[in-house]
């Protein structure tokens, strides 16, 4: 034991060594994968959380994808990407008029079914959600218009949909999960061929490294890592994928200039800097706050690895996003 967290606490200092442990493994997540188990301890935001912060949070993810996804009511079809361990956000949006809510998500995180119905009855008394409720006791699997899609990543439920044709979804929601896609840009363009003429996506995107490295070293630590390294580190392991701003925007632009869609983006975090409330536009953010932010990425632009070199000081500042997209 004690060698084994001399060992530890060895791969924890060395940014390298760490790199090196989370590609290993994330092999074993991919064989883990192979064989057919899709069952996760990611997602489960609920597990250590009381019952009122429970309730409280899935408000809070709700009213923040009305609030900053411009949306005025939920209606038609929607799509909730990487629900995790709980439908209390579908639950609201059903409440709110919308006919079905379909959950997309990879994995199968793991929960405990009496804590759920704690959950659930907790929010239904607050919203009024016994209707969607099938059976005497709650249960997050047997919702009203509520359907799990397990098992399919986001990128290949939403191509599936995209090679059908005909758009499917009023409105596409997420929150904390582009960033642990394996390919969040391609997901997105296929996303927007699900909407229907008229509808809406809101994703809430955290851009830091999740825990790789920080909080022993600094939030720019993962900059240093390669492309390549990166990707042996997390293509199995739901790992954040370092996709930034910039590479959003580019995609957006593109699709923009289509005539496909109107988005904005706001910002909700920058580096050195913490939250940004409420979330808004890079330019209308206080001076002294983005300054600071760039500041630090120039003071640690000669660690990054070179994809990142030529990136703008301010795109690299950024480190959460609210996306809101609407197509045309």
């Amino acid at each position: 034991m004690p060698f084994r967290s001399s060992a530890n606490e060895l791969i924890i200092r060395w940014p390298r060594l760490k790199s090196v442990a989370l590609a290993l493994d994330n092999v074993g997540d991919a064989v883990r994968l192979l064989a057919g188990d899709i069952h996760t301890e990611s997602g489960t935001a609920h597990s250590n959380c009381t019952l009122q912060e429970s309730v409280s949070y899935i408000e809070e993810v709700f009213s923040d994808h009305k609030r900053y996804g411009g949306i005025v009511n939920f209606k038609g079809i929607a799509a909730e990407v990487g629900p995790g361990d709980n439908a209390g956000v579908a639950l609201l949006m059903r409440r709110d008029g919308c006919e079905q809510v379909d959950l997309i998500d990879r994995y199968l995180s793991r929960s405990d079914p009496q804590q759920q119905a704690r959950i659930y009855g907790a929010l239904s008394e607050r919203h009024g959600l016994s209707s969607l409720r099938e059976g005497t006791i709650w249960d997050g699997r047997k919702l009203s218009g509520i359907a799990w899609r397990n098992g399919d990543s986001a990128e290949d439920y939403f191509r599936k949909c995209a090679q059908r044709g005909s758009p499917t979804y009023d409105f596409v929601v997420s929150r904390a999960v582009f960033e642990h896609l394996y390919d969040p840009l391609e997901a997105l363009r296929n996303m927007v061929k699900c909407l229907r003429p008229g509808g809406r996506m809101s994703h809430k995107i955290d851009m830091r490294d999740h825990g790789m490295f920080t909080p022993v070293h600094d939030e720019l630590t993962w900059f240093g890592v390669s492309g390549f390294m990166l990707r042996l580190m997390n293509s199995h392991s739901g790992r954040p994928n370092r996709v930034l701003v910039h590479q959003y925007r580019q995609v957006l632009d593109e699709l923009k200039e289509a005539g496909l869609i109107d988005y904005t983006l706001l910002t909700t975090r920058l580096v050195a800097v913490g939250d940004v409330d409420p979330h808004q536009e890079f330019k209308d953010i206080v001076a002294e706050h983005t300054q600071r932010a760039v500041e630090f990425v120039e003071s640690k632009r000669s660690t990054f690895a070179s994809e990142l070199a030529p990136v703008d000081a301010k795109d690299l500042a950024i480190s959460g996003v609210f996306l809101q997209v609407q197509k045309r």
